[in-house]
């Protein structure tokens, strides 16, 4: 490709999620699956430890799920710390980690303070100490990282009460009469660390040049004009700091406006700070998500140890061994997708395909363990932590688990919405006339694919030859699509099929990972990796046969007469019979 098709694209720079995306199952980019180097993987070893043990110091998680705010002693220790520049340069009090160990530690500290963890996560994705890595010399670089070096806490602000996903933002930014600063007005919501922020990154709508651009302003929260109007208390992650605001003519200098590039493609945010929120979904949500797969697996092997059923241990049941076996293949697969978001880059691909899907990919996949993992807990399992731990049985917080993995579908985007874009912002500038793929890459994958086909099991060959199949599926059908609704318009407004799509693709592209991991860890003496491997692939092809059929429906049932007559009230009025609602409750006219 010689120029950029969408946001995410770079030419010369490829991925293997991007070829799956036109239709070449690239194995040769997957071969051999990338490890963590060995002195990378001993200092992440030594700054997880201690990100452990400064974990368990600074909060109670009990405590804070009671009183679900921050205590102000454990955010004045987080200024002071190194975890809130984790991969900041040392001059500027910076740990320097890579990409993988700043991951491993947000895990870390999110195992046992969810909170917590999303705390740290917000300073080292969408903060301002990633921020100062990207931007020129400058005025705006020199105020950044000086305060970063004297422990600064940020905030980032871009969600607005009509919702994120509308793509224009209703605070703007206008220039003064004299043009040294911009005078911002508006109004914010679900804007993390913005309780404890000293400074907060807002992204704002400017009128240059006859056209409306998104641009990121550096505001100071003690300015005049700036309202805090709320903190946000969650269904779960009691005591993250998140909240609201609003700017009536805020003066923010001009020299504490990050002025962008041009993007090739409109932006809902700004470009490059867009490219961070990406890599920062790694951190805010796929981390926090590994770690609770990680903790579910953990309380699961103990409660199956522990239990019996007329006197047969639980574990000898082979649907509690089907539970068990799917939220360890699961979180394999979480394993497998973050790694290689996070060391993909070190072979010269483009990360930003995988890492864009890795929130939906390990949101979902750590969902399905917690609800396992609450079904396997029975009569434990609804029951919270302190009224087991009153009548003497061990206090597992599921039900604080099971809260918190629901946020992280929502969270960064909601879970369908997302795969929605994918389609519609990535997946169908492949299979337009002028984009098709001339099949040279699925031939340089060849090679690949025999090396990985001996280094599997017999089931996992399988597996691998049975995706081979469905990406020719999945290459027609996205075909078919573009051809028979060649307007935008059309094809965009199919957002159910669409949505189909962008699960049969990542379905794939996880499936593939999970194989090719499997097979570098066979090579490593891991016997169980192939077992892995062979569990979660049988559930993704099923999964991907169902996707398959709604990506070609294309005649289905009147969703659209239906819900047109229940919001208009003409229809199925019956099935609000014998319900009591309250002030706030009510969606029917008197």
């Amino acid at each position: 490709m010689t120029r950029p098709l969408n946001g995410m694209s770079v030419p010369g720079r490829t991925s293997f999620l991007e070829e799956l995306l036109r239709g070449a199952l690239r194995l040769d980019l997957l071969d051999p699956f990338p490890a963590q180097p060995e002195e990378d993987r001993k200092i992440g070893d030594a700054v997880v430890a201690e990100a452990k043990e400064f974990a368990r110091q600074l909060v109670d998680p009990a405590e804070l799920e009671r009183t679900g705010v921050l205590p102000q002693e454990a955010v004045d220790r987080l200024r002071e710390s190194g975890f809130v520049k984790l991969q900041g340069s040392p001059e500027l009090g910076g740990l320097g980690l890579s990409d993988l160990n700043a991951f491993r530690v947000v895990q870390a500290v999110s195992s046992w303070s969810m909170p917590l963890g999303l705390a740290v996560a917000v300073q080292n994705s969408i903060g301002f100490g990633p921020l100062v890595r990207i931007l020129p010399d400058g005025p705006l670089r020199e105020m950044l990282a000086a305060r970063v070096r004297e422990g600064l806490l940020s905030g980032f602000a871009d969600t607005e009460p009509a919702g994120a996903a509308n793509h224009r933002r209703e605070t703007v930014a206008v220039p003064t009469e004299d043009g040294t600063a911009y005078l911002v007005s508006g109004e914010k919501v679900f804007s993390g660390n913005a309780p404890v922020a000293d400074l907060l990154g807002v992204v704002a709508t400017v009128r240059e040049d006859d056209r409306e651009i998104r641009r990121l302003l550096v505001v100071d929260p003690q300015a005049p004009g700036v309202r805090r109007t709320a903190v946000h208390e969650f269904m779960g992650i009691k005591g993250v700091p998140n909240g609201g605001f609003t700017l009536d003519r805020v003066r923010v200098p001009r020299e504490h406006v990050f002025v962008e590039q041009p993007s090739a493609h409109d932006v809902r945010i700004t470009a490059q700070a867009g490219g961070l929120a990406v890599l920062g979904r790694m951190y805010l949500i796929a981390a926090p998500a590994l770690a609770i797969a990680k903790q579910c697996l953990d309380w699961s092997r103990g409660f199956v140890r522990r239990r019996r059923i007329d006197g047969v241990p639980l574990a000898e049941y082979e649907e509690i061994q089907h539970l068990v076996a799917a939220s360890l293949a699961d979180t394999f697969a979480i394993e497998a997708v973050s790694e290689w978001s996070l060391l993909c880059e070190d072979a010269g691909l483009n990360p930003l395909f995988e890492q864009a899907v890795a929130k939906n990919v390990t949101s979902v996949l750590c969902w399905g363990v917690v609800d396992r993992t609450m079904s396997l807990f029975g009569a434990e399992g609804y029951e919270t932590a302190a009224s087991k731990e009153r009548r003497g049985a061990p206090p597992v917080p599921l039900e604080r688990a099971f809260r918190d993995a629901r946020n992280l579908r929502i969270s960064g985007g909601v879970d369908f919405q997302l795969d929605y874009w994918l389609s519609k912002l990535a997946i169908f500038s492949y299979h337009r006339a002028d984009a098709l793929d001339d099949g040279t890459g699925a031939e340089r994958a060849a090679g690949a694919r025999t090396r990985l086909h001996t280094a599997l099991s017999p089931r996992n060959r399988e597996h691998l030859d049975r995706l081979h199949e469905l990406l020719g599926g999945f290459r027609s059908r996205c075909a078919e699509l573009a051809r028979c609704h060649p307007e935008d318009q059309d094809l965009f407004a199919r957002e159910h099929q669409l949505i189909a799509v962008a699960r049969w693709a990542t379905e794939i592209m996880t499936a593939s990972l999970v194989l090719a991991r499997a097979a570098r860890r066979s090579a490593e003496d891991d016997a169980e990796a192939q077992d892995l491997a062979d569990i979660y692939c049988t559930g993704a092809l099923e999964r991907i046969d169902g996707y398959a059929r709604q990506a070609g429906e294309e005649y289905r049932p009147d969703t659209r007469r239906v819900t047109e007559r229940w919001i208009e009230e003409s229809g199925h009025t019956g099935l609000l019979d014998d319900i009591a609602t309250g002030p706030g409750q009510e969606s029917r006219r008197d």
